[in-house]
């Protein structure tokens, strides 16, 4: 899917970006001698946002950790509880991110990083929206599961995840 490829080129960007200024970093510290006294702080940041987007972009693919085994071998009915209790312990993760990552967000907005003095409050506002787009992923999935029990078809099936190479 689209959406996939860009968050996917997002995560390619962010991560070669992290690549080329820790290898800067070094070069001017053991080369050159001299520190960058910035290249912490953006690393730090870089981190941050490859974090939640790329958890993000995991819960798309059902790369996040899982033991379906019992699952698989309940009968239809107890195995559509365990997948909407699945999604609903997903939802409350989503909900704890968006409600405290906004709480953050607005709370450092007025406070400015150590060496760049940006503020942080763009640097907190990845928390809230990695949450929201993974509460839409996940209403979506339970949804969709929930229409293919009616069906008499087991509610999480591969095509759930969008791998690009499915």
């Amino acid at each position: 899917m689209l959406i996939d490829r860009i968050i996917d080129a997002i995560m390619a960007v962010i991560l070669a970006a992290s690549v080329m200024i820790a290898f800067i970093a070094v070069v001017f510290r053991y080369v050159l001698n001299s520190a960058l006294s910035w290249s912490f702080e953006v690393s730090l940041i870089l981190l941050t946002y490859l974090t939640f987007i790329g958890s993000y972009a995991a819960l798309r693919r059902g790369a996040h950790l899982k033991v379906d085994i019992i699952a698989n071998m309940l009968s239809p009915a107890p195995r559509l509880v365990v997948f909407i209790l699945a999604q609903v312990i997903i939802l409350g993760v989503s909900a704890v991110m968006m409600i405290w990552g906004t709480e953050q967000a607005i709370k450092f907005a007025t406070q400015t990083t150590t060496i760049l003095e940006m503020p942080r409050g763009p640097i907190y506002a990845i928390i809230p929206l990695s949450g929201l787009l993974m509460g839409i992923d996940t209403m979506t999935r339970m949804i969709r599961g929930i229409r293919r029990a009616a069906r008499g078809e087991a509610p999480e099936q591969p095509d759930d995840s969008y791998d690009l190479d499915r």
